[in-house]
């Protein structure tokens, strides 16, 4: 069953029966605590930045805002030459598409090496359909090619941050957007996230692309913790250190660090703190978004923690639950959502607009 059916599936038990005890395993495996009623700071503050600011009295009127920086950057935004329906519109932010046929002309007669170029002190990168996580020109709610073989161009932005959490001058960041595609493995095997081909490609091709050697060099390397799936007991490998990674069931859901980083702990709703929408490159390269009335948009995106077998890794969806039972590891429409350990005292960051979880589709 695909990631459309499934929320197809889950959005009719939710309707028929008013619960969430769907065939989803959604948010199954702990009581509806909550932390206390009063709003809080989850952690410390460095100069003009906050940790994530939380009012979580119960699970109708959980809110969290976090605040922003931008840092490194990473190809976002297609030049087009005319017009554009590659992508549904409600799927599209405001700046998605470069409607520019001169800067096109231009891109198209431009020397490029590995792909990138440089034109008025701004970098583009192109894409054509071999270069794409998968590439339909008829798949629903995925990007619509219509020549595999013509380039696609893309203007690199900033890469916003959410900060989950600071301590002293280190911030623990989340993309506010996924800005790419790539499944969690290439082959249908058990694999833990140790040895999933896509921590080895966010620690090496995305690395290098998202961020310069000076911005490489803030970058600290994170003591990432596996714990096995909390409902299926399944071994999720052994810890590992990394600058680049995904977060955890754990992270999100059901404990002190996933209430620390701004999500609800509790059990009961489909929590908009875990909803989050893709880049029009990430689209590109093959991002799935939903068509789903009042989660139009919304992409899904990967756990690090395997499902309920290590041939499977689970997700949280465009509604903003986790799906415990995962899919298959080589799952090729997931977006994938980096996240990374900075010190502040070496980031060469910009403050950048907050961001809270009501401002997703709800």
């Amino acid at each position: 069953m695909d990631i459309k059916t499934k929320t197809y599936t889950c959005l009719a038990w939710l309707l028929i029966l008013g619960t969430v005890t769907t065939a989803c395993h959604k948010d199954d495996d702990v009581d509806d605590s909550v932390p206390s009623s009063e709003g809080r700071h989850t952690g410390d503050a460095y100069q003009n930045l906050n940790s994530p600011w939380v009012k979580d009295s119960d699970k109708k009127t959980h809110y969290t805002r976090w605040e922003c920086i931008l840092f490194g950057s990473y190809p976002a935004n297609e030049v087009v030459n005319g017009s554009f329906n590659a992508v549904d519109d409600y799927a599209l932010a405001s700046d998605d598409v470069i409607a520019d046929a001169t800067l096109y002309s231009r891109l198209e007669n431009a020397e490029w090496a590995d792909d990138d170029t440089e034109i008025d002190g701004k970098r583009y990168h192109r894409l054509k359909g071999s270069g794409a996580v998968t590439c339909s020109t008829d798949r629903e709610q995925h990007y619509r090619w219509t020549d595999p073989d013509a380039w696609h161009f893309f203007a690199y932005a900033p890469i916003k941050w959410r900060i989950l959490k600071i301590s002293g001058t280190k911030a623990v960041l989340l993309a506010d957007r996924m800005p790419d595609t790539h499944p969690f493995h290439n082959e249908d095997e058990d694999v833990n996230w140790s040895g999933s081909d896509l921590r080895q490609w966010l620690n090496s091709d995305f690395l290098n692309r998202a961020f310069s050697e000076t911005e490489r060099q803030a970058i600290e390397a994170t003591n990432v913790e596996n714990s096995p799936n909390a409902q299926y007991g399944t071994y999720c490998g052994p810890d590992t250190h990394d600058y680049v990674f995904i977060l955890s069931n754990k992270e999100v859901f059901a404990s002190p660090l996933a209430s620390d980083y701004g999500f609800y702990a509790g059990s009961g709703i489909d929590d908009p703190a875990r909803r989050f929408r893709s880049t029009l490159y990430a689209k590109c390269r093959g991002a799935w978004w939903s068509s789903v009335v009042n989660y139009r948009g919304n992409s899904f995106w990967f756990m690090r923690t395997n499902g309920y077998t290590p041939s499977n890794i689970t997700y949280v969806c465009d509604f903003g639950y986790l799906y415990n039972q995962g899919t298959a590891v080589t799952c090729d429409d997931a977006a994938v959502l980096p996240a990374i350990t900075v010190d502040l005292t070496k980031a060469n960051y910009q403050k950048a607009s907050p961001v809270a979880s009501t401002d997703v589709n709800n």
